[in-house]
């Protein structure tokens, strides 16, 4: 069953680029489906629709981790979504 994510960062703009540069062949290779992101509260919030929860925690385990740490010179710990949900549906 598909999941959705819900990502709060807290990056700004250009470490989100860095981070995205890094992971973003992976995590399609992984099961990612849709991902948009956009400036909101003074952060950065992400929306995502992955093939799978294993997938996911494949992605955040392999590749995201490693690629905030280095991005912010080992200062940000381990990204965790703020929710993840079952997809009922997925439109256009």
């Amino acid at each position: 069953m598909a999941i959705g994510v819900i990502w709060n960062p807290p990056i700004d703009k250009q470490a989100y680029d860095a981070v995205k540069e890094r992971v973003w062949q992976a995590g399609t290779e992984k099961g990612l489906k849709f991902h948009a992101a956009g400036e909101a509260a003074g952060g950065w919030r992400v929306i995502e629709v992955w093939e799978s929860r294993d997938g996911l925690e494949q992605f955040i385990r392999d590749d995201l981790a490693s690629a905030f740490e280095d991005v912010s010179g080992g200062q940000a710990g381990k990204p965790e979504p703020a929710a993840v949900f079952d997809v009922y549906f997925q439109g256009p």
